[in-house]
């Protein structure tokens, strides 16, 4: 064998390339194109947490250009994550039942990277994001009553509803890429579809920042009213 380039020692190829099966021990075809996805989806959602926990530092700095910044990377990860999904969707359901022989009883929702991105947001980003706002004595709602006078500030708050709105958009793309595969009355793992569905958009993994837009809605609603102006908002 031709010795190892530089390329090859950095990243490791030998050892990532040797993590899938091989093409004779397979079950189906479709195989190896499920492990590969579902393992770069691994490498993407530990790149969001090497992201996400410098966004925290940075906050503990002050430094929210750089953490807005990072913060937009995250982003465009969540949206690779996203459009990967599509190469599932070339998935014969019946290939997905011989994959299944392999997989036995594992599911997506037992991913380690999936169960961190829930966790962060509450555990590790939100704590050093209310701790800047005490800090420098802002209020989410003066933000977003105010977001051109908070301009910067503002925009870190966006970048995090980004991170929440498309988190949420993952999960439902990924339901419907079950519904698609196994269809929409068939049991999973974990329960019915539709409780799964319906249970996951209650979640809000920054509800302070949906909070605010319901508070200032609501006054702006009142004082149009108190005014006689129909402001076509109604409770």
């Amino acid at each position: 064998m031709a010795p190892l380039t530089d390329y090859e020692k950095y990243i490791r190829t030998e050892e990532l390339l040797s993590l899938q099966k091989t093409s004779d021990t397979l079950t189906c075809h479709d195989e190896l194109q499920f492990q590969v996805v579902h393992q770069a989806h691994e490498l993407y959602m530990k790149l969001i947490e090497h992201e996400l926990r410098f966004v925290a530092e940075l906050l503990g700095k002050n430094d929210i250009a750089r953490a807005t910044t990072h913060l937009g990377r995250v982003a465009r990860v969540q949206r690779v994550l996203l459009q990967s999904v599509d190469l599932l969707d070339t998935l014969a359901p019946t290939d997905y039942m011989t994959i299944r022989t392999g997989l036995g009883r594992g599911s997506g929702q037992e991913s380690p990277g999936f169960r961190t991105m829930l966790k962060l947001p509450q555990e590790v980003v939100w704590p050093a994001m209310a701790a800047f706002l005490e800090r420098n004595k802002l209020s989410l709602r003066d933000i977003y009553e105010h977001p051109h006078k908070n301009h910067a500030v503002f925009q870190l708050c966006e970048g995090l509803v980004d991170y929440d709105q498309l988190l949420q958009t993952w999960r439902y793309r990924h339901l419907m890429l079950v519904y698609r595969i196994i269809g929409t009355g068939t049991p999973s793992l974990k329960g019915k579809h539709s409780d799964l569905l319906a249970h996951g958009m209650k979640t809000r993994f920054f509800p302070q920042l949906w909070d605010v837009r319901d508070e200032v809605f609501a006054d702006w609603t009142a004082a149009q009213t108190a005014k006689g102006h129909d402001p076509g908002y109604h409770g």
